[in-house]
Order: C-alpha cells, then structure tokens, then sequence
C-alpha cells in the first residue's frame, strides 16, 4: 500500500526546526567556525557542480506526499547560471541564475525565473498552489558522482547524479522510456520468491507483494513499494524496495517485451512481466475526429468532435462541442483512458459569469439528477475492445452525487463557483447537436 507521507513530512519539519534551534545556539558561541565550515561546503558544492562537463539528472519529485511520483531534469552548472532542461519539454532548454547560499546550512537556490524549473512551483488561475514544488534546496551531501538535496517547501529528499552523456539526448530516452511504460500490474520473481506487481503510472509508484496471508492477499509486511522516475534505461526508485531479505534500488525496462529486469542486492536476478488489459489505449490512439452520441432514451444526438493532442500536458483538447470554447480531456495512464471532469470553460465578457461544464449524475429510471462543480467528478473514455475504432463513456467513480455521472451540461455561475444564483448557461454556450445546454446519457464515440 502507499505510504501516508504527511506524518513523516510532519517529523522531518519538526527534526529541522529543532536542528535549526540547536545550530543557532551554536553559531552564538561557535560563530566564526561554523561560518567557516558552512563556507567551505558551499565552495566545495559549487567546485563539484561546475566540474561535470554535461551537467547532471536532477531526480526531482514535487508535492509534500509525493502524489505525482519523479520527473527527470537536467543541470548544467558555470559560475553563475544554470542551463536546464526537463522530460515534461524535450528539445527545450532555459538558461537562468542559480545561488548558493547558507541559509541555516548550505543552500542551492534557483533564485531568477524559469520557465522549467519553477513549473511545479508557479500557480495558475486553476492551481492556485500549483504542484507543490521545491525550487531552493538544502544541501545535505556531496560527492563527486551524486548530490543529495532536500527541498525545502516539501521536505522531499531528492538527488543529482552526475550526468556522462549529452543533456538532450539523455531528456529524449528518458522521454522515450517513459512514454513506453504501460503495465499496470505484473509477475516475476525476486531471487527465489514469486511477486505481484501493482504500477501506478500517474503516481510512479511500484508496490511488490509476495507471500499470502489471510484470504491469499500478501500481509502488510510481504508488501513494499516506492515511488520512482524514468531513466534512459529503466526506472530508479526514491527509496530502496525491501522484497524479503533483499532490496532493489533499479531496474531495467525492455520496451518491446514489456519486461523489468535487474539484479538485487544479493545479486539474484530480478524479472517482471506483464501483458495489457483488451481494453487498453496509449495516448496517441484518441488523436483523431470523432462523432460523439448521446440522449439514447429520447431523441438521439450526435456531435462532431475533434480530439488535439497536447502530449506535453499529457492531456486533449476536445475541439468542437462548441465554437465558443474547447474542453479538456486528461490521459490517465494507469487505466488507458482518457476522463473529462467538471471544468471552466469560459468566463462570459458581459456579465462577469463563470461558465462550467459540469459533471451530471442522472438516474435512468427517474429522470432525476444532480450537477456538481467538484473537478473530481466525470467520467471515462475507454477503447471497447469488440468494436474497432468504438470507445464507451462510463463514470470515473465519483460516489458523491445521488447517481454516477453519465452526462454533462453548461451551467453558469455569478460571483464564484457555487455561487448564486446559477442555471443554464445562455444559448452561447450550449452544446451543438443536443437540446440545448445539456449532454445526457453519454454513450459513446465512434471515430470517423
């Protein structure tokens, strides 16, 4: 199971506070040695930085309890600035100001704007707190060949690893290893001992089982997982998995046999395979225009769409509902599907109104429904299998309307979401092919 982070996250804040104390206590009595000390650290980090000819991987992972698993970056340090890129924009790099400074210890900041590197950490109009992310650092240990860090907005322990090949091309096999990973669950071994392996994609977390307790599901104590960010060959766990009396810190990915590899730390052989669910879809198989139907109960509709990726948000655009506004689509990797949630589409020019398309639970047998605004609530779009070029909607298991959602409609609302009054956004905003404002009873796409 994963792990609850925020009591630790808790521990670590409350340990660095009370270290903090005690080194303020002693720079009052030690104050020039610890000066010194804290000096020479940074002139020795800034030596080790700027010495690796193609810079380094900087495994970085954002938000305190780690909800969206490692991204790779890459740093190339000179005397003053930092030349970055990142998996999320291969072929892109920005070049930006970076400081080492002593902050209660050794610091490295990245303290003038990037694009790159500030991306988890910038908020928008729609995350206000953006992804959580670090971009100053303390320094905990450095060697010649790895770096440790600790952000210091999450607490997150993070590390550089001196980088021997060229930045781009390491960014583009990083990109091509992580755009290729698909198993959602898997079997091997470990040495002698047969494993379960469960993925999550979206969260880059791998749990191992082993074992069977109770009702043949393996006890909390036959289970370990960690979080981890692709490599140019594989993936490379945040913290060592512990699977019997052994522990795997990487593992290789072969793309075509869609099988990890590795060795433990007993230097048994470690392998994991797995095949695809029938009714899996990568991401490049929604691109494409589509005819969308609905409202089979009553008189059917259709609704010509347009599907426009946007890879590096791993995300489409649904290009067509409307000529006034598109809607958003995000790839969930984990299960191949694409879901649609409760969302702003527009915000209306003459009235100051906030315009939502917004989930809509509606039971078939009454007619009777409800609508929310909750950004959790929509539902899935997912391959049938049977019928090429055919995908189904269904909910995407939000319970907290009277009825799973299986429609959508425009809705408006004054002053904020939630706020009154609110109904049926104007004729503008209405959906084409339907009666109106209103997607009942989605069922499904067909592509052209």
């Amino acid at each position: 199971m994963k792990f609850n982070k925020i009591l630790p996250a808790m521990l670590i804040a409350l340990s660095a506070m009370l270290l903090q104390s005690c080194l303020k206590d002693q720079e009052d009595i030690f104050d020039e040695p610890t000066a010194l000390r804290i000096q020479e650290a940074l002139d020795n980090t800034k030596k080790v930085l700027t010495s690796s000819e193609n810079g380094w991987i900087f495994e970085y992972y954002p938000d305190r309890n780690i909800k969206y698993g490692g991204y790779i970056y890459t740093v190339k340090f000179d005397n003053t600035q930092a030349t970055v890129g990142c998996e999320l924009a291969p072929g892109v790099t920005e070049t930006s100001l970076y400081k080492l400074t002593s902050d209660n210890g050794p610091s490295l900041t990245f303290d003038s704007y990037n694009t790159l590197m500030h991306f988890f950490a910038t908020p928008s109009s729609s995350k206000y707190q953006a992804y959580d992310g670090d971009f100053e650092f303390a320094i905990m240990d450095v060697t010649d060949d790895v770096i440790k860090l600790r952000g210091k907005r999450t607490g997150n322990i993070m590390y550089m690893h001196r980088l021997d090949s060229d930045a781009a091309q390491y960014i583009n096999a990083v990109t091509a290893m992580s755009d290729n990973m698909f198993l959602t669950s898997a079997a091997g071994t470990v040495g002698s001992l047969a494993v379960n392996v469960a993925i999550d994609l979206d969260a880059r977390y791998m749990e191992f089982a082993w074992g069977e307790g109770d009702g043949g599901r393996a006890d909390d104590d036959s289970r370990d997982g960690s979080y981890f960010v692709p490599t140019a060959t594989g993936i490379r766990f945040l913290e060592p998995v512990k699977v019997g009396d052994a522990v795997i810190e990487q593992l290789a990915y072969d793309i075509e046999s869609m099988v990890y590899s590795g060795t433990d730390s007993k230097g048994d052989a470690v392998s994991i395979a797995g095949t695809l669910p029938d009714d899996y879809s990568k991401f490049e198989e929604f691109a494409g225009e589509f005819t969308i139907y609905f409202n089979p109960g009553g008189e059917p509709s259709t609704v010509d769409v347009t599907f426009v990726p946007d890879k590096p948000n791993n995300r489409y655009i649904i290009k067509g509902l409307n000529d006034n506004y598109d809607v958003i689509a995000t790839f969930k990797k984990s299960k191949g599907v694409l879901e649609i949630c409760s969302q702003q589409i527009a915000v209306e020019e003459s009235t100051g109104r906030l315009i939502w398309f917004c989930a809509w639970g509606i039971n078939p047998a009454t007619g009777s429904g409800s609508i929310t605004w909750d950004e959790a609530a929509g539902m899935y779009i997912v391959k049938n299998p049977e019928q090429p070029g055919e995908y189904e909607f269904t909910s995407n298991g939000y319970n907290e309307l009277s009825y799973p959602p299986n429609s959508f409609a425009a809705y408006y609302f004054t002053g904020s979401v939630g706020g009154q009054p609110r109904g049926q956004a104007a004729g503008k905003w209405r959906v084409k092919g339907g009666d109106g404002y209103q997607m009942t009873y989605i069922e499904t796409m067909v592509k052209k």
